[in-house]
């Protein structure tokens, strides 16, 4: 196969030595001796106190619902049919990241992929830069552009004898990136035509994503409280305050009275107050009535059908002890905008749980991760007796606590 246009050795050379120079003489990042992407890489992956112990893996069950929730479903098939075959022949692997960095489909030779699951390099498990530092998907994921990584460019020891590249996906509908596919094995997966195969394969995937029915369908009965566009009934954009009135009757399932939901929603209701709710709820059931018909009794309101909500599969997550699953489905902007007080309270007992949960049974990561998303220092002090003396995130940590502390 064809050649290389950078000269790979060297920077693998280059980067043995960046790793004996982090380990031992406090060298700062920016002058370690590195392709400028891949120091940069290793920054974001320091800051991030990545574990660089091997990447967390989901179980059978969430890996195949994290395939079942994500578009990329959709697009696997074309990856299958356009690398595998060819990378399986030259004992190379292709793997399909989520947006998040996990790999949901990884095919290849059958020896190629056993000997990869030896480093973790395996469908469900996690090579974000924030989990396993740097590698091309996590770099491509990172930085919206194609990467390649040499050997020990890797910041994850055990991946030093492998060499991958990666280009993004994007879906073609609004440019957000939603995940990655990576080209990983010996030197032939960093040659100067992996890019160019790579690219070429995601843009017959994205025309794809544009075919007439090749979209993911919502689930009429989730509702999405994470979205940085604002709520979701399924694929509907619904109002703040309907969200806050579903989220209410999904939690309290033998349904609300008009007054107890007047007191729910509002801190200082008025004499009107009765009618607006009410007003809402005439609102809510038409759009309740589009796709799927769904409907919401009175007298008490409640809904006739089970309402699965971002904040029900936290707690659900939360009750079985499984913080990589809750993690994920927190983020401080539930609702934020939201002041009924019921809704309010249930956001922070909801947040207390999972932070005492943290505390309790976290990885540095994850108390890192919440620590960071709740400003909270004492959840980031407990961090620093998680992470290894010698970890080089400690002194941002440790920045980041008395920054907090005032």
């Amino acid at each position: 196969m064809s050649g290389f246009a950078i000269d790979w050795p060297g920077a693998s050379r280059r980067a043995k030595h960046a790793h004996e120079l982090l380990g031992s003489s406090g060298t700062g990042v920016a002058e370690l001796p590195l392709r400028r992407d891949v120091r940069e890489s290793w920054k974001r992956s320091l800051e991030s106190s990545a574990q660089l112990c091997g990447p967390s893996v989901l179980s059978d069950d969430h890996l195949r619902l994290a395939r079942e929730r994500s578009e990329l479903q959709r697009i696997w098939p074309v990856f299958e049919k356009l690398l595998v075959p060819a990378a399986a022949d030259s004992n190379l692997l292709v793997a399909l990241a989520d947006a998040g960095g996990t790999l949901l489909w990884v095919a290849g030779g059958n020896g190629a992929m056993s000997q990869a699951e030896g480093v973790g390099f395996m469908a469900g498990a996690d090579w974000a830069e924030q989990s396993v530092g740097t590698s091309a998907p996590g770099m491509a994921l990172a930085t919206g552009s194609g990467s390649q990584v040499s050997g020990a460019e890797h910041l994850y020891e055990q991946a030093h004898h492998y060499s991958c590249s990666a280009v993004p996906i994007r879906d073609p509908r609004t440019g957000q990136v939603i995940g990655a596919i990576d080209l990983t094995g010996g030197p032939e997966a960093i040659a100067t035509h992996s890019l160019p195969l790579l690219q070429a394969a995601v843009m017959a995937a994205e025309t794809h994503l544009l075919l007439p029915g090749a979209g993911v369908v919502a689930d009429p009965d989730y509702l999405d409280l994470g979205r940085s566009d604002g709520a979701h009934l399924g694929s509907v954009p619904i109002s703040l305050r309907h969200a806050e009135i579903l989220t209410l009757l999904a939690h309290y399932r033998e349904g609300l009275s008009t007054a107890q939901l007047v007191e729910e929603l509002f801190e200082r209701p008025d004499a009107a107050a009765a009618g607006t709710v009410r007003a809402e709820i005439v609102r809510l059931r038409k759009v309740l009535a589009g796709p799927g018909g769904r409907s919401l009794t009175s007298r008490p309101y409640r809904l006739e059908w089970e309402l699965h909500t971002t904040i029900g599969r936290l707690w659900h997550a939360l009750e079985r002890g499984d913080l990589d699953t809750a993690l994920p489905l927190y983020s401080p902007g539930l609702l934020a905008r939201s002041q009924a007080p019921g809704v309010v309270a249930l956001l922070y007992r909801t947040e207390a749980a999972l932070r005492e949960m943290v505390l309790d049974r976290g990885t540095a990561h994850q108390l890192l991760n919440l620590g960071r998303q709740l400003a909270d220092p004492g959840l980031l002090r407990a961090a620093l007796r998680e992470l290894p003396e010698q970890s080089p995130a400690r002194s941002l940590v440790v920045a980041e606590v008395q920054g907090l502390e005032g």
